[in-house]
């Protein structure tokens, strides 16, 4: 006969399946006790299952190599955008000669932008009715000259064609080249002149040999690199102060690397 029990909340067997098989009944109270024991075991054992996972999750990740990671990354020089020095001028910068003639020297003007020529130039500058002033590096002698200036025209081109209507009122003007060239990633033109007095010029007297650059620099503003110097003694000197600026050229706010050699 078989019958519920209430305290095990099972069908119970008859007294003779009781009593041939005990394993199978256990005493209530100690089925509960081992039930409790059992119960706390799992807890005990989940809460420290958890606290192992969230110990696990917040562990910092292995330790990677980035370097092999950044070897592509372009690097600037680190002194390549910094400021002038605040005396007024520009301060030579400490990199490379990469690139640059002899007697030459990469220099950081105060205007913010980045520019080679020869050591030993003095350096003035006066406003302009737009973007940065206008600045004159000048030989010890005053035979020489780089002139740097932002322009505001649409193009290089167009710039120098406003400029040579003026150029065209200098006592002895002669046109060598107005032309527009090829430039480092943006437009650029070139008006190249003779001219027997300029204004602002120390040369001494004698015809002056001028190459006026304009272009497209690197922040998408155009701007002009001006050589001067005597015409008596060829086109060498100014086109090599041109190139020269031109391939160390940097742009205020701008990074730009060592040119290369």
């Amino acid at each position: 006969m078989r019958v519920f029990d209430t305290e095990r909340q099972e069908w119970a067997g008859s007294r003779r399946e009781r009593l041939f098989h005990p394993d199978q009944y256990l005493d209530v109270r100690r089925q509960k006790a081992v039930r409790r024991k059992t119960a706390i075991v799992l807890a005990v054992a989940g809460l420290a299952f958890g606290v192992w996972a969230l110990a696990w999750k917040d562990e910092p990740e292995p330790y990677r190599n980035f370097t092999a990671a950044r070897s592509d990354t372009k690097k600037e020089p680190s002194d390549g955008s910094g400021n002038g020095d605040g005396s007024g001028g520009g301060s030579p910068s400490a990199q490379p000669s990469a690139a640059l003639p002899a007697d030459y020297e990469p220099l950081q003007d105060a205007e913010g932008f980045r520019v080679a020529l020869p050591t030993g130039w003095e350096r003035d500058s006066r406003s302009s009715q737009f973007g940065i002033d206008v600045v004159d590096y000048r030989s010890p002698d005053g035979t020489r000259r780089l002139q740097v200036f932002q322009v505001m025209e649409t193009s290089p081109y167009e710039s120098l064609q406003v400029a040579q209507v003026e150029a065209q009122k200098l006592d002895g003007y002669e046109a060598i080249s107005l032309t527009e060239v090829p430039g480092d990633g943006g437009q650029a033109a070139e008006h190249e002149y003779r001219a027997d007095e300029i204004a602002g010029e120390q040369g001494g007297g004698g015809a002056r040999h001028v190459i006026d650059h304009r272009f497209e620099a690197a922040d998408g503003e155009r701007y002009a690199v001006v050589a001067y110097g005597s015409d008596a003694d060829g086109p060498d000197d100014e086109r090599e102060l041109v190139d020269t600026a031109l391939r160390w050229f940097c742009p205020p706010g701008t990074q730009c690397g060592t040119p290369a050699g």
